[in-house]
């Protein structure tokens, strides 16, 4: 018999067979596409969406909210936060933590035990920007160190044909990570 945990009010985290819990899921609000398998011990939050054919690893946390994209693989143990989405086909390894709120692209794959504590995904006028408290920067299909974007931020943009005013849209975007790496770390 398969497990999953659910939240029930007053009572806290109780185990449901997972083959005769439909009823359970619809009341929390929980969707789980066909062909998704769900490992012993998972626990899913409120409205958690899980797509078709994705697969859930044994005693991995899915957070309220959640949406697990279609043909997605999250690992034995992984925890993945608050209203995180996770796009189709990515993989998170074992023990992985994904925080509240991330966005992890299609096809991406996290290691095992990797920790995507803050990040950042900003649609700018070009190109979209990505930082995983990594200190890298994604800027289209460019992914380089923070203090090489502050170096080459100028050459790139006009490369890639944007204005001036793109160009400096695009500083902005680099400070504000550099900013953000800045307070995440821990002080000395």
């Amino acid at each position: 018999m398969k497990t999953i945990y659910l939240w029930v009010s007053g009572e806290g985290w109780k185990t449901f067979d997972f083959e005769n819990c439909k009823e359970e899921l619809e009341l929390r609000e929980i969707s789980i596409g066909n062909g998704a398998k769900i490992g012993n011990g998972a626990v899913i939050g409120y409205g958690a969406v899980i797509g078709y054919g994705a697969v859930i690893g044994d005693g991995a946390e899915i957070d309220y909210g959640a949406v697990i994209g279609h043909e997605a693989k999250i690992g034995n143990g992984a925890v993945i936060g608050y209203g995180a989405v996770i796009g189709y086909g990515a993989n998170i390894g074992n023990e992985a933590k994904i925080s509240d709120g991330a966005v992890i692209g299609n096809k991406a794959k996290i290691g095992n035990g990797a920790k995507i504590v803050k990040t950042i995904f900003i649609t700018g006028s070009k190109h979209t920007v990505n930082w995983y408290d990594t200190g890298i920067i994604h800027i289209g299909c460019y992914k380089k160190e923070i203090e090489w974007w502050l170096k080459n931020y100028k050459l790139i943009g006009e490369k890639e044909n944007y204005s001036s005013d793109e160009i400096e849209e695009y500083h902005k975007y680099i400070l504000i990570c550099q900013q953000l790496k800045q307070s995440c770390q821990p002080p000395a």
